[in-house]
């Protein structure tokens, strides 16, 4: 059993990484110094036991409790604490994700010869630019309203054995994972949604001339496919971000999250036409390659072998996410 100092701790620790950052001190020192005197006054000078620290936390209420206390205030707001510090979190990184992405292939796409004006396509960048910051502000805004007002309850601690570890890391795993998830998950649905010609600006055969080895009218057909995929993995990982650690209830929002892309993968690469197999296969002739064997094979199965890849991925991040909750139960 851990000792009175370090069960206050993880209390205190409990209560304060549910709150804005700039409150944590503050509501640390004052619930030390509260702490602090109910045991004075429940000992009256003797040295407190395990019981008394017990029984003093137990009266001061879970920490869901405490947390919901310090911020009685918001809670009439459309995402109140302790999601609302999150929220912030995340839709910093979507919207720098999505401004950043859709500005660098903009720029490509110039770089390659865009059809039309300069000015136009400046203009018509914009203008996208501008729908895609509207559309993730509105996704993020609508989940987290839905972990705040829809009953996602991130306090999982049940009893006083129950209560979470304080970090001895600087940096939390679970928050860095998630970082990453939503970085590439918006960077791949920029190009695929807003420039899928980027895809084919770069491609060219041997002898110089281009090709588009992507079907951009497929891409843009199946465009409902890849927003679903982008809400589906932006949801999951926002979540592992409200979480803070990994837990079998992450776990299990990670196995399912990873089940439904899986599935829409599927679905994406065996109902259209996303390769553009002919035009490679023209295009490898073109450079005298043989198309035979494993290359011929290569080509021709393209798409089931990067959907195979995929679902291995999504396998391997299962069986990760799986190791890394038994890790942190331990």
């Amino acid at each position: 059993m851990p000792n009175d100092n370090d069960l206050i701790e993880r209390y205190l620790y409990a209560i304060t990484r549910r709150l804005p950052a700039k409150q944590r001190a503050d509501v640390a020192e004052e619930l030390r110094t509260l702490i602090s005197d109910m045991l004075d006054e429940r000992c009256r000078g003797l040295p407190p036991t395990a019981k008394d620290v017990r029984v003093v936390l137990t009266e001061l209420g879970t920490p869901g409790e405490m947390v919901r206390k310090y911020t009685a205030d918001e809670d009439a707001c459309l995402i109140g604490q302790p999601y609302y510090a999150q929220y912030l979190y995340v839709l910093k990184i979507v919207l720098a994700c999505v401004a950043g992405g859709m500005i660098v292939a903009g720029v490509l796409t110039l770089a390659t010869g865009a059809e039309g004006s300069v000015l136009g396509n400046v203009l018509g960048g914009i203008g996208s630019l501008v729908a895609a910051l509207v559309f993730a502000f509105a996704i993020v805004t609508l989940l987290f309203a839905f972990f705040s007002h829809r009953g996602v309850d991130v306090e999982v601690m049940g009893s006083l054995d129950d209560l979470p570890p304080v970090p001895r890391e600087t940096k939390n795993p679970a928050r860095g994972d998630a970082v990453a998830g939503i970085v590439f998950s918006i960077a791949g649905a920029i190009v695929f949604l807003l420039f899928p010609d980027v895809l084919n600006a770069l491609s060219h055969r041997g002898d110089g001339v281009p090709f588009d080895p992507f079907n951009a009218e497929a891409i843009r057909s199946s465009a409902w496919v890849i927003i679903a995929w982008t809400v589906v993995c932006i949801g999951a990982e926002s979540f592992k971000l409200v979480e803070g650690r990994y837990t079998p209830r992450l776990l299990a929002v990670t196995l399912v999250s990873d089940l439904v892309v899986a599935g829409l993968a599927v679905f994406w690469l065996t109902s259209f036409q996303l390769v553009d197999t002919p035009a490679i296969v023209q295009a490898l002739a073109a450079q005298g390659d043989a198309l035979s064997g494993p290359v011929l094979w290569a080509v021709l199965n393209a798409q089931v072998a990067f959907c195979g890849f995929i679902v291995l991925a999504l396998a391997i991040d299962a069986v990760d996410s799986i190791v890394k909750t038994v890790k942190a139960s331990r």
